[in-house]
């Protein structure tokens, strides 16, 4: 997608995009992960800055992600101010819902004929999408989709009296974590050396998707050889909670893949391409890829995915060109960006 930025972004191909991404993680050689070692995925206090809202913890937390969005694209935070009682509950509210028949989930199938929008709902296990693969990722999830025009109720939801409080608990949990994200964008434009508001008018109306993901056991073999295919987001920034280990990262420094633990109380975060392509290529969007366990125990994860305003046209942030570093993309939106899918 490297495009001259005075060309329209008519001239960028999604489709091309994503074929180039997909041809790029099926190189990949995935088969040798190693346990990460403490500076292999940063982590970041928020509680500091989130409590005083003073400059000096803004200045302090905005370094330490810059350091993580060049060197890492991943970092782990705490002190998010979302409590574990919170966590903790959706979680268990995303395995009831997973514990139903089967036939139940699909009633609420993703893309099936009679929903007016696509991509939301129930993805069955072993499906090719999110990343689209030809080997089927071995997961189950449901995604709810939220944007500038969709609300919760276009969303495909269970039967209440199926599965009851569980839409309201989803609902609270997506709502925190989009607060969360919009807490963090002062923090982002700090670390860019731009004004704490920057991004405010592009987040107005976000478009976020939430994927409640269960990852069942099994020995791994080449036809269930990943839980999440090998990919990278094409988020501004992915917030993952996740209840046990199983996702591997690409540590651009060691060029290593590595093991993420699972720190208690805290959410993973990466950049996604959306914020690569923002700045210039000046932050990571790493790849990365998810396993399931094959203890007998099933393994859960709750990405979220954190986009601008679809239609936000995006110029390349001030502070990431300049006459000797020319930017790479032409301003273009979100909506205009797809046809790259996100996973994990």
């Amino acid at each position: 997608m490297t495009t001259d930025i005075n060309e329209s972004s008519d001239a960028f191909d999604a489709n091309a995009k994503e074929k180039a991404l997909r041809a790029d993680s099926e190189a990949w050689d995935t088969s040798t992960p190693e346990d990460a070692k403490p500076d292999d995925i940063p982590t970041i206090n928020l509680d500091a800055y989130f409590s005083s809202g003073s400059e000096t913890d803004l200045n302090d937390v905005a370094e330490q992600l810059r350091v993580a969005c060049e060197e890492t694209g991943f970092f782990s935070i705490i002190g998010h101010h979302v409590t574990s009682k919170d966590i903790d509950t959706t979680f268990d509210q995303i395995r009831r819902f997973h514990s139903m028949p089967l036939e139940t989930k699909k009633q609420i199938l993703m893309d099936r004929p009679d929903w007016p929008v696509g991509g939301m709902g129930y993805l069955p296990l072993k499906n090719r999408k999110l990343p689209a693969r030809q080997t089927g990722n071995v997961n189950e999830a449901l995604i709810i989709k939220i944007d500038d025009e969709l609300g919760m109720n276009d969303n495909q939801w269970p039967d209440p009296a199926v599965i009851p409080g569980f839409r309201e608990h989803i609902e609270h949990y997506a709502a925190q974590m989009e607060a969360l994200g919009k807490r963090m964008l002062p923090i982002y434009a700090r670390a860019l050396d731009m004004p704490i508001e920057f991004f405010t008018e592009a987040f107005v109306k976000p478009l976020y998707r939430l994927r409640m993901t269960h990852y069942p056991s099994v020995e791994r073999d080449p036809e269930n050889a990943f839980g999440i295919a090998p990919h990278v987001d094409t988020s501004f920034c992915t917030i993952l909670a996740q209840d046990q280990p199983g996702l591997s990262i690409f540590s651009e420094r060691r060029k290593v893949w590595v093991n993420a633990p699972v720190v208690k109380d805290s959410f993973i975060v990466n950049t996604g391409e959306l914020l690569k392509q923002w700045t210039n290529d000046r932050f990571l969007s790493t790849r990365h890829f998810a396993n399931n366990n094959n203890s007998g125990q099933s393994r859960y994860s709750i990405p979220f995915f954190f986009n601008a305003n679809p239609h936000y046209v995006m110029t390349c942030i001030p502070s990431c060109c300049s006459d000797d570093n020319p930017a790479k993309y032409p301003p273009i939106s979100y909506a205009q960006s797809q046809g790259v899918v996100q996973g994990e």
